[in-house]
């Protein structure tokens, strides 16, 4: 007898489960995943010091006021700025596909079940 209600209470719960996954997946998970996905979109921008060079750029580099000084200054500054933004967009496109990825996956996953059963 008490092999049957733990067998009964186990299948209830498994299909319980199955029920709640989607429910989970597409509410707290989706939050979740898109408050990591900004936490590391902000931690690169943190680690590239975007903020910091951006305020910076028409700072002379080490203290030369001259023209040619600051004229370097800029240029070089400019530069790595740009590929500095470059590595942001690239980076923030590849969290932002595995954040597409997370959305899409059960149903993808879903419709390849079906299709399989189907043909």
């Amino acid at each position: 007898m008490q092999a049957r209600s733990t067998a009964g209470y186990l299948l209830k719960d498994l299909l319980f489960d199955f029920a709640k996954f989607p429910v989970w997946w597409y509410s707290a998970g989706l939050v979740q995943a898109a408050r990591f996905a900004w936490g590391e979109i902000a931690a690169w921008a943190r680690r590239l010091s975007l903020v910091i060079l951006f305020r910076n750029v028409l700072k002379p580099m080490y203290g030369d006021y001259s023209k040619s000084g600051r004229a370097i200054s800029l240029v070089l500054r400019l530069v790595v700025f740009g590929f500095r933004v470059v590595v942001m967009v690239l980076w923030s496109a590849v969290v932002i596909g595995l954040l597409a990825l997370w959305i899409a996956l059960p149903v993808g996953t879903g419709f390849l079940f079906a299709r399989s059963l189907v043909g």
